[in-house]
């Protein structure tokens, strides 16, 4: 092949269309106000301000610098920084929803990368579903819609191609949850899975993880299981379009419920736990689709509170967890 053949070649596919697009709308709850002391709500905890900021910048930079287009390559010999130009261009819209004064927000550096501030007057709990109006009324805009707490961090590239597989294979009402990890560099645990299971009772009134209970999809060179898992919650979900048009419909999305855990966790999951099946990339690879918890609150201290089994056999069965 000449030179001028494969330019060519590189012509055609840059202008005939091929170069796809993925159009990412995320809203972000985000507060913080340091009048409890002596609480256990990090969101209101003084000691925890840096680390909520140093959260908060890293969600938000995170979407831009793993999906954005201000991505670069750099030429030293040319003195010039080249920007990337992949084959799927993924746009991003951010939107931080945010109660009075109480918010991090006017710490975020100048020149943090952009997003847009959505100030309300609602009572704090009510944040999230703040943010599940904004995505209703943003139908037919995006490719996908985001909920996103404001210490969860997407670091995968490849996230959203990965979900637009999973969901032509198997269709809208399944949906595919992240696994979300914590990690640390030292300690006998490095990275930590923190919602892989939770007792069925806490969840068996919203779902029947007995309804097509796994999944399995090609991927690379392995086949990757999903399964019905009883801790869906990842501190965030994702909807394609025709999703977001079930959700919406459902008098899950506006219902406001907050019994699952607590409103935090009803915001992030409950929703879309009574609207769809939701799935998880079984354990031994977990790594399929995840996003990092940017404050860490368990892995200082698993080894302390529960015991470490090693399992040495790949895609063994569950023990038997029973209800409780």
């Amino acid at each position: 092949m000449t030179r001028q053949t494969l330019m060519d070649e590189v012509h055609m596919v840059s202008t005939s269309g091929q170069r796809r697009q993925l159009r990412l709308l995320f809203t972000i709850p985000h507060f913080f106000s340091a009048l409890a002391p002596n609480g256990t709500n990090r969101s209101r905890l003084p000691s925890a301000r840096d680390e909520r900021l140093r959260a908060i910048m890293a969600t938000i930079a995170g979407l831009h610098q793993t999906f954005g287009a201000a991505i670069y390559g750099l030429d030293h010999f040319g003195r010039t920084a080249w920007q990337a130009s992949p084959s799927v261009q993924h746009f991003v819209d951010i939107v931080i929803c945010t109660t009075g004064g109480a918010h991090l927000l006017d710490d975020l550096p100048p020149q943090h990368p952009p997003f847009q501030h959505n100030p309300t007057t609602v009572e704090p709990e009510k944040l999230g579903f703040e943010c599940h109006r904004l995505l209703k009324d943003a139908r037919g805009r995006y490719d996908y819609y985001g909920y996103v707490e404001d210490d969860i961090v997407l670091l995968d590239p490849l996230f959203f191609r990965k979900r637009q597989l999973f969901d032509g294979r198997f269709g809208p009402k399944a949906l595919l949850q992240p696994n979300r990890y914590e990690a640390r560099p030292d300690g006998p645990v490095h990275k930590l899975y923190v919602d892989y299971h939770l007792s069925p009772a806490r969840t068996a009134r919203y779902q029947d993880v007995g309804n097509d209970p796994h999944l399995e999809m090609p991927f690379l060179d392995e086949t990757i299981t999903f399964e019905r898992t009883s801790y869906p919650s990842a501190g965030c979900f994702f909807l394609s379009e025709e999703q977001l048009h079930i959700w919406a419909a459902s008098p899950a999305s506006s219902d406001q419920d907050v019994s699952y855990l607590s409103s935090l966790d009803s915001a992030a999951t409950l929703s879309v736990m009574k609207a769809f099946r939701i799935y998880k990339p079984m354990l031994d690879q977990a790594w399929f689709l995840e996003v990092l918890h940017a404050s860490p609150r368990w892995i200082q201290s698993v080894a302390e509170i529960t015991r470490l089994a090693r399992r040495d056999n790949p895609f063994a069965p569950h023990l038997s967890w029973g209800a409780s």
